[in-house]
């Protein structure tokens, strides 16, 4: 027999996708997850991750350490690595799931590199055998946190180790993962399953390969990549080279639990960083709302002095319009105001004149002393001269009406060409009292001067 190398996938060489990963760990992931089951016997557990620690409440406690991957959530419908926030968990339970995102970067697996994903039927689960793939920590335990979110671990302690490997073993658990479809690539997967468990792999065409343990041989028949039967077999190899690969097996282990611890110091200087950004973006978040609260603070005194003004510009309005009505109810019609009519009344009089008066002229005329008549004690008989003459009241209120009715006319005619007089021309006293003196007198009651002048 030989190896083709054509067909074995070695567990060392690069691996491009999600599927290799889970390939090469379904088997070994498989025996683990049985040897789980064994230990804990269906029993309550608990898990403290300050610790670490997640104990089962069996009859016999046992006490493993956990390494928290991520979460799903139903009614967030995604899921998310705990790398995603450091600081929150300790190093060492985040450190499985940084050296997962280490080596999914190292192969190009976005899914690995992401912080948060969709969620996929079977998403949790093939995140989790790829991240066994890559940690060297085969067990894990789906842990409910409530409230539709469940918690992805892996396990490690002690209590887990497998005996050594057996054909009769490795055969059932190989028919037992295949019932489960996730595995795509058998080859690769029977192929990493025996170097993980450090047994011998001996490929002799692409379609045969014979698997020795300590218990003997089996050989695997392949259609098309997947495994179509299992017979006994010779073993091909001898005690010292199962011994051999049992410890090259235990070293592999050995140096991924290395890289973890290495990974862990490497967690924990960034999780210090991503405290620091977290504190400063938490610190720009204050700022910016205590100035958002400043903003609207000053908006609301703005709106606040607005209103003020506008209640001020109201009132003012309404005690304007309440003067003016009380103004309106005060006046009465016909009369005039004597501020409507003097506007500058409370202006002195001894002011300069203003710059656009226009120059007048004043004519005066001067009653002698002897025209000048007075009304006697005895109202309506007489009106007498200076020189103590008498003359009928009657006629000498007409002559006087009429001699106001001329200097009236007079007066009007002046004041349109521009002059002021202050009285009329006053009357020829002389031509009326001789023109009474020819005309006779009637005979009838005298009356009063007021009486007679208008016309009672």
């Amino acid at each position: 027999m030989c190896t083709n190398p054509a067909t074995v996938v070695s567990l060392n060489a690069m691996t491009t996708t999600l599927q290799d990963l889970i390939d090469d760990s379904i088997f070994i992931s498989t025996e683990y997850q049985a040897r789980l089951a064994e230990i804990s016997g269906g029993a309550e557990w608990t898990v403290d991750f300050s610790a670490p620690s997640f104990t089962l409440q069996s009859d016999d406690s046992v006490t493993l350490t956990p390494y928290l991957l991520g979460t799903e959530s139903e009614n967030r419908g995604s899921w998310i690595w705990s790398w995603q926030e450091l600081g929150h968990f300790p190093d060492r339970v985040v450190s499985a799931a940084v050296q997962t995102r280490t080596g999914g970067a190292q192969h190009g697996i976005s899914e690995l590199t992401t912080d948060e994903l969709p969620l996929d039927e079977g998403l949790a689960r093939k995140l989790t055998l790829a991240a066994k793939t890559l940690t060297g920590a085969y067990a894990h335990y789906p842990v409910t946190a409530g409230a539709g979110v469940r918690a992805w671990i892996l396990l490690e302690g002690s209590q887990l180790e497998l005996d050594a490997p057996t054909v009769n073993r490795m055969g059932q658990v190989m028919a037992q993962a295949l019932q489960t479809g996730t595995a795509v690539n058998h080859l690769r997967a029977v192929d990493s399953y025996a170097k993980l468990r450090g047994a011998h792999i001996e490929w002799d065409t692409e379609a045969t390969a014979v698997i020795t343990a300590t218990d003997g041989a089996l050989r695997l028949w392949f259609d098309n990549g997947k495994i179509s039967g299992i017979e006994a077999a010779e073993p091909t190899v001898g005690a010292d080279e199962l011994a051999r690969l049992a410890v090259a097996a235990q070293d592999h282990r050995e140096q991924l639990t290395a890289e973890r611890d290495e990974v862990e110091r490497l967690a924990a200087a960034e999780a210090a960083d991503q405290a620091a950004a977290r504190e400063a973006q938490a610190q720009a978040a204050a700022e910016e709302a205590a100035r958002e609260d400043e903003a609207r603070a000053e908006a609301a005194r703005a709106a606040e002095a607005e209103e003020l003004a506008a209640e001020e510009a109201r009132l003012q309005a309404l005690a304007e319009a309440r003067a003016a009505e009380e103004a309106k109810a005060e006046e009465v019609e016909g009369t005039v105001s004597t501020d409507r009519v003097y506007p500058n009344a409370d202006q002195p009089f001894d002011q300069e004149p203003t710059e656009d008066a226009q120059p007048g002229r004043v004519t005066t005329s001067t009653i002698a002393d002897e025209d000048i008549v007075t009304e006697t004690e005895d109202e309506g008989d007489e009106l007498l001269t200076s020189e103590g003459e008498s003359v009928q009241t009657e006629q000498t209120a007409g002559s006087l009406a009429a001699g106001y009715l001329e200097a009236d006319q007079d007066q009007a005619t002046e004041q349109a060409g521009g002059d002021i007089r202050l009285a009329g021309t006053a009357p020829d006293l002389e031509a009326e009292r001789a023109e009474a003196a020819t005309k006779p007198q009637p005979k009838e009651e005298k009356k009063g001067f007021f009486s007679r002048f208008f016309g009672l």
